[in-house]
């Protein structure tokens, strides 16, 4: 039986993205991009929504192996990412998108969590799920198994919340982790 992840670096404040959308502040170090890329080592698909697709599917092009390609010099962390991006089953819930263009993608108008809750149950692999509105959905519906937030010493002071408002629940803390970068990794999964 597989998991549904949720996988977000946030500021210290909890935001994913500042006022203006921008998250680059989240660049991960190569430590860290390698302690993601094995949190998601059982991930068999990806769900997510339209702005989060439209930002991941760069790694479409990014190679698996060496450092030739469309960024200058990915990183082994980025080639073993790629890797399990092209791996990796992906659904995008958009209402306003025509067609996707990633491999191994498909088009969802609405995200339907008990259908995703039949889909996890029934795989031996474990769902990764992105976007803090697609996974606000999740969350209110109780189908989200697993927490993963990689806090970046940065406050924003406002922006997109990683965890939506007025949703009441209780976890234990699993794991956590301090990176030579000053992120720290908290793993907390629903009781």
């Amino acid at each position: 039986m597989g998991k549904l992840l949720y996988l977000i670096s946030t500021s210290l404040d909890g935001y994913v993205a500042d006022e203006n959308g921008n998250f680059d502040w989240a660049m991960p170090s190569e430590e860290v991009h390698a302690f993601i890329n094995d949190a998601v080592s059982n991930v068999g698909t990806m769900l997510m929504g339209r702005k989060l697709y439209e930002t991941m599917k760069v790694w479409d092009d990014i190679p698996t192996e060496g450092t030739s390609g469309p960024m200058d010099g990915p990183s082994q962390a980025m080639n073993d990412y790629a890797k399990i991006w092209h791996a990796a089953n992906k659904i995008v819930y958009s209402t306003t998108m025509t067609e996707v263009t990633a491999a191994n993608t498909t088009l969802e108008r609405t995200f339907d969590p008990a259908a995703i809750q039949r889909l996890v149950a029934a795989s031996d692999k474990d769902f990764d799920i992105g976007g803090p509105h697609l996974v606000a959905e999740a969350i209110k519906a109780g189908i989200v198994d697993e927490y993963h937030q990689i806090i970046v010493p940065i406050m924003l002071g406002g922006g997109n919340h990683w965890l939506p408002k007025n949703v009441k629940a209780k976890f234990e803390l699993v794991d956590e982790r301090k990176f030579k970068n000053g992120f720290v990794h908290l793993h907390y999964r629903k009781i």
